[in-house]
């Protein structure tokens, strides 16, 4: 009896899921990129950046990183974030996940400043088929003082549809980010508006 428990506790162990997950992935961003400033001319521009991701899985809990590098527009993004999955049991499965998080932007531009910025984040991943679905995520950051842009006010939206190959997955997503800043001395607050489509490649294992 002892032996069968122990051949069964083996054989559990070999065919159970793992608690442990990961994920890397990366995308090939198009965008358009819109200032608009109350003392001057709104002012739109077109461009392409490129980003890159990781994350890790225990069970509910996992931590994750992104990096964007925008040469268009000289700015660089670092990010990283803390998540709670509500429900569902994988990140290949329908769920919700809570995720708390700072991004520290590097701007070189006209004017070259370190952004950094705490944030609330929303992500809902529904699967429609056994392979094909639809997420979308809402990320607040928390309003923050910058010595360059002032008073600074950011938030993300994104919606996608992705198709998964086993542990591929095709992706493509809409995004807007919402950025409002106000100099001191300003009136009124200047609005950055980033739209544009975010298409790449992701693998778990």
């Amino acid at each position: 009896m002892k032996e069968r428990n122990r051949m069964m506790d083996m054989w559990l162990s070999l065919n159970s899921p793992s608690p442990f997950e990961f994920m890397i992935g990366g995308s090939y961003i198009s965008g358009k990129s819109e200032v608009r400033d109350p003392s001057t001319s709104p002012v739109s521009s077109d461009g392409i950046s490129y980003s890159g991701e990781l994350a890790a899985y225990a069970q509910l809990v996992g931590v994750s990183g992104e990096y964007e590098n925008n040469t268009e527009e000289k700015f660089n993004d670092l990010t990283g974030l803390f998540n709670i999955r509500l429900f569902g049991n994988s990140i290949q499965n329908t769920g919700l996940t809570l995720s708390y998080g700072l991004r520290t932007r590097e701007m070189s531009g006209t004017t070259p400043t370190r952004l950094s910025q705490q944030f609330g984040q929303a992500a809902l991943q529904v699967y429609l088929t056994k392979y094909f679905g639809m997420d979308g995520k809402y990320r607040y950051f928390l309003p923050t003082d910058n010595n360059e842009l002032g008073e600074v006010k950011d938030e993300l939206v994104e919606g996608g549809l992705f198709i998964d190959f086993k542990a591929f997955r095709i992706f493509g997503t809409w995004y807007k980010e919402s950025l409002k800043t106000k100099i001191p001395a300003a009136i009124e607050e200047t609005l950055t508006e980033r739209t544009g489509i975010r298409t790449g490649l992701k693998i778990f294992f």
